[in-house]
Protein backbone atom coordinates (compact mmCIF):
# COMPACT_ATOMS: atom_id res chain seq x y z
CA UNK A 1 0.00 0.00 0.00
CA UNK A 2 1.16 3.46 -1.01
CA UNK A 3 2.20 5.82 1.73
CA UNK A 4 3.32 8.43 -0.46
CA UNK A 5 1.63 9.05 -3.93
CA UNK A 6 3.12 12.26 -5.74
CA UNK A 7 0.78 12.87 -8.71
CA UNK A 8 1.71 14.55 -11.86
CA UNK A 9 3.65 17.76 -9.09
CA UNK A 10 4.57 20.59 -10.91
CA UNK A 11 6.63 23.17 -10.15
CA UNK A 12 7.97 27.27 -11.69
CA UNK A 13 9.80 29.81 -10.53
CA UNK A 14 8.82 32.43 -12.79
CA UNK A 15 9.94 31.14 -16.47
CA UNK A 16 12.19 28.77 -14.56
CA UNK A 17 10.09 24.90 -14.69
CA UNK A 18 12.27 22.83 -11.71
CA UNK A 19 9.77 20.00 -11.82
CA UNK A 20 7.51 18.85 -14.73
CA UNK A 21 4.32 16.70 -13.83
CA UNK A 22 6.64 14.05 -11.25
CA UNK A 23 4.53 11.34 -10.59
CA UNK A 24 5.59 8.54 -8.43
CA UNK A 25 4.89 6.67 -5.39
CA UNK A 26 6.82 4.90 -2.23
CA UNK A 27 4.72 1.88 -0.20
CA UNK A 28 5.08 1.25 2.95
CA UNK A 29 8.00 -0.04 4.25
CA UNK A 30 10.14 1.01 1.07
CA UNK A 31 13.18 2.20 0.84
CA UNK A 32 12.89 4.45 -2.55
CA UNK A 33 16.06 6.57 -3.90
CA UNK A 34 15.03 9.58 -5.91
CA UNK A 35 18.68 10.85 -7.68
CA UNK A 36 19.84 12.16 -11.11
CA UNK A 37 22.42 14.68 -11.79
CA UNK A 38 22.94 18.26 -10.74
CA UNK A 39 20.39 20.42 -11.63
CA UNK A 40 17.46 17.83 -11.77
CA UNK A 41 14.75 19.03 -9.46
CA UNK A 42 15.57 16.73 -6.94
CA UNK A 43 16.06 18.99 -4.12
CA UNK A 44 12.78 21.38 -5.34
CA UNK A 45 10.74 18.14 -5.81
CA UNK A 46 11.33 17.64 -1.97
CA UNK A 47 10.38 20.88 -0.86
CA UNK A 48 6.93 20.38 -2.73
CA UNK A 49 6.44 17.52 -0.90
CA UNK A 50 7.73 18.35 2.27
CA UNK A 51 6.02 21.58 2.46
CA UNK A 52 8.65 24.14 2.40
CA UNK A 53 6.38 25.33 -0.55
CA UNK A 54 3.31 24.21 -2.76
CA UNK A 55 3.77 22.84 -5.56
CA UNK A 56 2.41 25.13 -8.64
CA UNK A 57 0.06 21.94 -9.49
CA UNK A 58 -0.29 18.29 -9.14
CA UNK A 59 -1.09 16.08 -5.57
CA UNK A 60 0.89 15.27 -2.78
CA UNK A 61 -1.55 12.91 -0.71
CA UNK A 62 0.26 11.22 2.45
CA UNK A 63 -1.00 8.28 4.17
CA UNK A 64 -4.52 8.60 2.29
CA UNK A 65 -4.49 12.22 2.72
CA UNK A 66 -4.07 15.10 0.07
CA UNK A 67 -1.48 17.05 2.28
CA UNK A 68 -0.56 18.91 -1.14
CA UNK A 69 0.51 22.68 0.39
CA UNK A 70 0.26 21.81 3.93
CA UNK A 71 3.48 23.45 5.95
CA UNK A 72 5.98 21.55 6.98
CA UNK A 73 4.96 21.54 10.86
CA UNK A 74 1.92 19.97 10.09
CA UNK A 75 3.37 17.45 8.27
CA UNK A 76 5.93 16.51 11.17
CA UNK A 77 2.99 15.69 12.67
CA UNK A 78 1.33 13.89 10.56
CA UNK A 79 4.58 11.67 9.91
CA UNK A 80 6.60 13.26 7.57
CA UNK A 81 10.04 14.00 8.14
CA UNK A 82 12.79 15.33 6.13
CA UNK A 83 16.74 16.41 6.69
CA UNK A 84 18.46 19.12 4.20
CA UNK A 85 20.85 18.86 1.79
CA UNK A 86 22.88 21.87 3.83
CA UNK A 87 23.38 20.69 7.94
CA UNK A 88 21.59 22.65 10.28
CA UNK A 89 22.11 21.69 13.58
CA UNK A 90 22.27 24.17 16.47
CA UNK A 91 25.42 25.35 17.17
CA UNK A 92 25.24 26.00 20.64
CA UNK A 93 23.08 23.52 21.96
CA UNK A 94 24.48 19.74 22.98
CA UNK A 95 23.86 16.61 20.57
CA UNK A 96 21.22 15.71 23.04
CA UNK A 97 19.37 19.18 23.39
CA UNK A 98 19.62 18.63 19.36
CA UNK A 99 17.67 15.96 18.91
CA UNK A 100 14.91 16.89 21.87
CA UNK A 101 13.93 19.56 19.42
CA UNK A 102 12.58 16.64 16.97
CA UNK A 103 11.15 15.14 20.24
CA UNK A 104 9.06 17.80 21.09
CA UNK A 105 6.50 17.32 17.94
CA UNK A 106 5.40 14.27 20.24
CA UNK A 107 5.09 15.43 23.34
CA UNK A 108 5.50 18.83 25.89
CA UNK A 109 7.08 17.08 28.36
CA UNK A 110 10.85 17.71 28.68
CA UNK A 111 11.99 14.52 30.39
CA UNK A 112 9.97 12.37 27.95
CA UNK A 113 11.82 14.46 25.33
CA UNK A 114 14.57 13.59 26.75
CA UNK A 115 14.09 9.69 27.21
CA UNK A 116 12.88 10.02 23.44
CA UNK A 117 16.24 11.71 22.27
CA UNK A 118 18.65 9.07 24.69
CA UNK A 119 16.70 5.98 23.08
CA UNK A 120 16.94 7.58 19.43
CA UNK A 121 20.94 8.67 20.37
CA UNK A 122 21.78 5.01 21.58
CA UNK A 123 20.04 3.90 18.24
CA UNK A 124 22.21 6.15 16.10
CA UNK A 125 25.38 5.35 17.71
CA UNK A 126 25.35 9.16 19.33
CA UNK A 127 24.80 8.18 23.12
CA UNK A 128 28.77 8.67 23.60
CA UNK A 129 28.34 12.01 22.05
CA UNK A 130 25.32 13.67 23.86
CA UNK A 131 27.04 16.12 25.90
CA UNK A 132 29.34 17.64 23.17
CA UNK A 133 27.80 20.67 21.10
CA UNK A 134 26.82 20.78 17.76
CA UNK A 135 29.20 23.39 17.13
CA UNK A 136 32.16 20.80 17.66
CA UNK A 137 30.70 18.34 16.04
CA UNK A 138 33.01 16.50 12.36
CA UNK A 139 30.16 16.94 9.69
CA UNK A 140 29.19 13.25 9.61
CA UNK A 141 28.41 13.28 12.92
CA UNK A 142 26.14 16.10 12.09
CA UNK A 143 24.63 14.40 9.56
CA UNK A 144 23.77 11.86 11.91
CA UNK A 145 22.69 14.40 14.87
CA UNK A 146 20.03 15.99 11.96
CA UNK A 147 18.54 12.24 11.13
CA UNK A 148 18.47 11.58 14.82
CA UNK A 149 16.72 14.85 15.49
CA UNK A 150 14.35 13.54 12.27
CA UNK A 151 13.96 10.15 13.50
CA UNK A 152 13.23 11.61 17.15
CA UNK A 153 9.66 12.89 15.66
CA UNK A 154 8.29 9.65 15.54
CA UNK A 155 8.16 9.44 11.83
CA UNK A 156 6.52 7.21 9.06
CA UNK A 157 8.16 8.72 6.16
CA UNK A 158 11.94 9.94 6.70
CA UNK A 159 13.24 12.09 3.50
CA UNK A 160 17.14 12.09 3.54
CA UNK A 161 18.62 15.00 1.25
CA UNK A 162 22.06 14.04 0.37
CA UNK A 163 22.85 12.33 3.65
CA UNK A 164 26.07 10.60 2.31
CA UNK A 165 27.32 14.15 1.15
CA UNK A 166 30.82 14.84 2.29
CA UNK A 167 31.31 11.45 4.05
CA UNK A 168 34.66 9.18 3.41
CA UNK A 169 33.60 6.24 2.30
CA UNK A 170 33.47 4.46 5.58
CA UNK A 171 30.91 6.72 7.27
CA UNK A 172 28.86 5.95 3.92
CA UNK A 173 29.05 2.31 4.98
CA UNK A 174 27.92 3.27 8.35
CA UNK A 175 25.21 5.60 7.13
CA UNK A 176 23.76 2.80 4.37
CA UNK A 177 24.12 0.41 7.75
CA UNK A 178 21.89 2.72 9.50
CA UNK A 179 19.23 3.23 6.64
CA UNK A 180 18.49 -0.19 6.82
CA UNK A 181 18.37 -0.44 10.55
CA UNK A 182 15.52 2.47 10.34
CA UNK A 183 13.35 0.67 7.74
CA UNK A 184 13.77 -2.90 10.12
CA UNK A 185 12.26 -0.01 12.52
CA UNK A 186 8.66 0.10 10.34
CA UNK A 187 9.90 3.48 8.99
CA UNK A 188 9.27 4.21 5.09
CA UNK A 189 12.62 6.08 3.77
CA UNK A 190 12.78 8.30 0.59
CA UNK A 191 16.57 8.98 -0.28
CA UNK A 192 17.93 12.13 -2.39
CA UNK A 193 21.27 11.27 -3.77
CA UNK A 194 23.57 12.40 -6.85
CA UNK A 195 25.79 9.27 -6.49
CA UNK A 196 24.42 6.08 -7.78
CA UNK A 197 27.13 4.09 -6.00
CA UNK A 198 25.14 5.34 -3.18
CA UNK A 199 21.52 4.76 -3.35
CA UNK A 200 21.97 1.92 -5.36
CA UNK A 201 22.77 -1.02 -3.04
CA UNK A 202 19.77 -0.18 -0.11
CA UNK A 203 17.27 1.16 -2.32
CA UNK A 204 13.85 -1.17 -3.63
CA UNK A 205 12.90 0.60 -6.27
CA UNK A 206 14.98 4.05 -8.02
CA UNK A 207 13.33 7.49 -9.43
CA UNK A 208 15.67 9.10 -11.53
CA UNK A 209 15.15 13.07 -12.49
CA UNK A 210 16.49 14.64 -15.32
CA UNK A 211 16.02 18.29 -15.93
CA UNK A 212 12.87 18.77 -13.60
CA UNK A 213 11.16 15.35 -15.38
CA UNK A 214 10.81 11.78 -14.20
CA UNK A 215 13.28 9.37 -17.19
CA UNK A 216 13.39 6.16 -15.42
CA UNK A 217 11.91 4.13 -12.78
CA UNK A 218 12.48 0.64 -11.21
CA UNK A 219 14.49 -1.25 -9.77
CA UNK A 220 18.40 -0.52 -9.15
CA UNK A 221 19.86 -3.29 -11.70
CA UNK A 222 17.43 -2.03 -14.01
CA UNK A 223 17.98 1.16 -13.80
CA UNK A 224 21.72 1.09 -13.92
CA UNK A 225 21.43 -0.40 -17.19
CA UNK A 226 18.74 1.96 -18.48
CA UNK A 227 20.64 4.34 -22.03
CA UNK A 228 18.70 7.33 -20.84
CA UNK A 229 20.06 7.54 -17.10
CA UNK A 230 23.43 6.46 -18.43
CA UNK A 231 23.47 9.54 -20.69
CA UNK A 232 21.63 12.14 -17.76
CA UNK A 233 24.90 11.28 -15.66
CA UNK A 234 27.92 10.79 -18.12
CA UNK A 235 26.95 12.62 -21.29
CA UNK A 236 25.44 11.74 -24.63
CA UNK A 237 28.28 10.27 -26.10
CA UNK A 238 27.46 7.25 -23.44
CA UNK A 239 23.79 6.49 -25.01
CA UNK A 240 23.85 3.09 -26.28
CA UNK A 241 22.84 3.38 -30.01
CA UNK A 242 19.44 1.71 -30.93
CA UNK A 243 20.71 -1.37 -32.81
CA UNK A 244 23.64 -1.83 -30.06
CA UNK A 245 20.54 -2.03 -27.49
CA UNK A 246 19.21 -4.64 -28.87
CA UNK A 247 15.88 -2.01 -30.41
CA UNK A 248 17.00 -2.07 -34.21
Amino acid sequence: MALLEIDAVTKRFGGLLANHEVTFQVDRGEIVGLIGPNGAGKTTLFNCISGFFPPTSGTVRFDGTDVTGWPAERLVHRGMVRTFQVVRTFPDLTVRENVMIGAFARTNSASAARKIADEVLEFTGLAPRADVLGANLPIAQKKRVELARALATGPQLLMLDEVMAGLTPAERVQAIELIRAIRERGITVLLVEHVMEVVMPISDRVVVLDSGKKIAEGPPQEIAENPEVIAAYLGEKYRPRQEEAGEG
